[in-house]
């Protein structure tokens, strides 16, 4: 059998799971630039489609859950905040009347998700590299953050600010899933 990163379980990932972060970075890229170039839709509108956001958030720590091979506790992780970001969805689809809810709850899942992918990173020993994960993480929770700390208090801005954020992740899971396809993230 040839040496290539198809050589049962010396992967880190599993080898559908570049496909699915490309995708879902596809999918986020689409919603952040309508989040972006589509700022006085209605508080209604914009709660599904926030909450279509936490569902790639979640889609994406689903693959890295199943995906990635790392040990159980952190695979519990993911799966915990994937389940996190699939309840706040479900929260900014009910809450279409407050421009302040919903930042908290995206700004709430984007958190959520910094931090379990920094804790994957720093704790997983299969990933070469993993310093690039890590950041992603911590750039992603300060993003969190920052949507649910600032007070929004217009739709417009909420909106252009989330796009933008959304558009950056959709981009890094792009890049992520380049490289896992690339055989770029090998184990050490």
């Amino acid at each position: 059998m040839s040496a290539t990163r198809i050589q049962g379980r010396t992967e880190v990932f599993a080898d559908w799971a570049w496909q699915s972060l490309v995708v879902t970075g596809g999918c986020s890229i689409l919603l952040g630039i309508v989040l972006a170039v589509w700022p006085d839709k209605s508080v209604t509108i914009a709660g599904i489609l926030y909450g279509l956001v936490l569902i790639a958030t979640a889609a994406v720590q689903a693959v890295i859950a199943f995906g990635a091979r790392i040990g159980n506790p952190l695979k519990a992780l993911e799966v915990a905040s994937a389940i996190l970001a699939l309840a706040l969805a479900a929260s900014c689809f009910g809450s279409g009347e407050s421009v302040a809810l919903l930042s908290l709850w995206v700004g709430m899942g984007w958190t959520v998700r910094g931090i379990a992918l920094a804790i994957v990173a720093v704790w997983s020993e299969q990933f070469q590299g993993a310093g690039r994960l890590e950041l992603v993480g911590l750039a992603t929770m300060i993003g969190g953050v920052a949507v649910a700390a600032i007070p929004f208090v217009s739709m417009t801005t909420l909106s252009i600010t989330t796009g933008l954020l959304v558009i950056v992740l959709g981009v890094s899971e792009i890049l992520l899933g380049a490289r896992l396809q690339r055989g770029l993230v090998e184990p050490v």
